[in-house]
């Protein structure tokens, strides 16, 4: 009433200004995630049983590229070159004895047949642990038995330095062969866990990633007698098993910071008994002759080389006086065989040639090789043995003996594979149980034949009796190949069924062919389609491949 009795209301008050919300501002690429934040992504355990698979939905991209997901690529990265580093230190533990320690035992007063015995034990424990080992995985993990074995592997190499001080006999042979047992048990360990985590790497890529651990094995096996011989002659007996074992160290610690413990749960453990229970078993595999054949093969390419390690050294005294020319004669090998194998796995994938033709070759050179080193009493310089066994034939001899183990031993698998009446999903556990088991059994029995044969018939008898062991072997594979024609048709019919083309059309595979008859596409000019089904064309194959 004060102001003229005019009732003003209070004017309202603006509602206050907001600004729109901006978008988050991304942290910096080295802020984005933390080293520890990202290598848990990496090995985060998703649904597909894969640890290191991604689950991101923009890495699907680089999964169907064969490239590991940029989240947990580095890491992946990482872990196979620390399994290859280790993978290399562990076979050269197998190899480093090959240069010195025949020598230094004959001086202690050994024979060859505890020699051999002391190689061969090593592969012996190997083919008996090596089954047992996969329950371990299970229930204690990939990361946990992949550094024991590591460990046991350091700390009884180490351990064996102190046998030179042992100056009993049998004394000294127990202590070289509990530890060589040792290592043995370590190794089983260790290479059991490693082809687990390669797996699990990257599922598209297991072949490469194979592929690539094949080179460390081999430059393992090659710089075991190289290196051996060196530290021999620099420090003595002790310095090759520690620097050995010393060397193991860094890959241990960096599996324990990049691998998380990866230990299954209950019910992933019963999915994988039921995965095992599922598979084909071996003892199915090997009543059929052409993956028995191939079998005998890999035990026998993996004896021959063994039968070098224990008996070369005392054969080439007169041309190699040092260990460390006894390591060069055997890098040849090694070298070699590091070189060839990609090269003979890619000419095993040829048509004109097939995995098989690959295998006999190979096994062919091998022998040619075991008659050059002796030489062999049957060829015509043998009464000129001394004259005859001059470095350079040493070297052409082993150059050749590794070149044709590349080409029998590159192409095992997939030959099996091939030759494989079951699907391959069903049967590829158990082929790669069945190829770790002849690689070990040919290492074991390779050092005891060769010590037995060279100590009773010499090594040039010893060498001959080998060479043609192995010529009789490729005509029984020439004899298979030509009973059953594999890899003229078959690779067509495997296109077709996905069987094994090793036997005859039976009544499983045709069923397959006519229930699968809308899908067939068949490349071959007088076989056609019918759009009534598959029934003629199936006929007509059976037809073709009988006659």
């Amino acid at each position: 009433q004060r102001d003229g009795g005019v009732n003003r209301l209070p004017k309202p008050r603006p509602a206050p200004r907001t600004r729109p919300a901006r978008p988050a501002r991304p942290w910096p690429a080295r802020l984005r995630r933390s080293t520890i934040a990202s290598r848990e992504e990496a090995w985060a355990p998703q649904p597909p049983a894969h640890p290191l698979m991604a689950s991101h939905d923009d890495d699907e991209k680089a999964l169907g590229s064969r490239k590991m997901p940029r989240t947990n690529r580095y890491a992946k990265c990482l872990v196979l070159v620390c399994i290859n580093l280790s993978n290399l230190v562990c076979h050269s533990v197998y190899s480093v004895l090959a240069s010195f320690f025949p020598q230094e035992a004959r001086a202690k007063g050994l024979s060859d047949e505890p020699i051999g015995l002391v190689f061969a034990v090593f592969a012996a424990v190997i083919f008996i642990s090596a089954p047992f080992v996969s329950t371990a995985l299970n229930s204690h993990g990939k990361r946990a038995v992949y550094v024991s074995g590591q460990a046991i592997v350091a700390v009884g190499t180490m351990f064996f330095a102190c046998a030179d001080n042992i100056t009993n006999l049998p004394a000294y042979f127990s202590w070289c062969f509990v530890l060589r047992c040792v290592q043995g048990f370590g190794s089983a360990l260790e290479e059991t866990a490693a082809y687990a985590l390669i797996a699990e790497i990257d599922p598209e890529a297991v072949s490469f990633n194979l592929g690539v651990t094949e080179i460390s094995t081999g430059l393992g096996y090659m710089i075991g007698p190289t290196v051996g011989g060196f530290l021999f002659s620099v420090g003595g007996f002790a310095l090759p098993f520690v620097a050995i074992g010393v060397a193991l160290l860094p890959a241990i610690l960096l599996i324990l910071w990049i691998v998380p413990d990866d230990r299954l749960t209950g019910r992933q453990q019963a999915a994988a008994r039921e995965e095992l229970a599922a598979s084909t078993p071996m003892r199915h595999l090997l009543a059929r002759p052409q993956i028995f054949a191939i079998a005998l093969t890999a035990i026998l390419g993996n004896s021959d080389y063994a039968f070098l390690e224990p008996t070369l050294a005392g054969h080439v005294e007169s041309i190699a006086t040092s260990s460390t020319a006894v390591g060069m004669l055997f890098s040849v090998t090694s070298l070699t065989y590091t070189l060839a194998a990609p090269l003979m796995g890619w000419l095993s994938h040829k048509d004109k040639m097939g995995p098989r033709n690959v295998i006999i070759l190979g096994i062919a050179l091998q022998a040619a090789g075991f008659l050059l080193i002796g030489p062999s009493p049957l060829l015509p310089l043998a009464h000129r043995a001394e004259e005859a066994m001059s470095l350079s034939v040493l070297c052409g001899a082993l150059f050749l003996f590794g070149l044709g183990e590349a080409m029998s031993m590159t192409p095992l698998m997939e030959d099996m594979m091939l030759s494989c009446v079951d699907r391959k999903d069903d049967a590829i556990n158990a082929l790669s149980a069945l190829m770790t088991s002849c690689f070990s059994l040919g290492q074991m029995i390779g050092p005891l034949i060769g010590s037995f044969m060279a100590a009773r018939l010499g090594f040039r008898w010893a060498s001959t009796l080998l060479a043609l062991g192995l010529m009789l072997h490729a005509c029984v594979l020439v004899y298979l190949q030509r009973l059953s024609k594999p890899h003229q048709a078959g690779s067509m019919l495997a296109a077709l069924t996905g069987q094994l083309p090793h036997s005859p059309v039976g009544a499983d595979e045709l069923s397959a062919l006519n229930a699968h008859g809308d899908d067939i596409r068949v490349a071959h000019g007088d076989i056609d389609h019918d759009d009534d089904g598959g029934s003629s064309d199936a006929a007509r194959l059976q037809r073709k491949w009988q006659s």
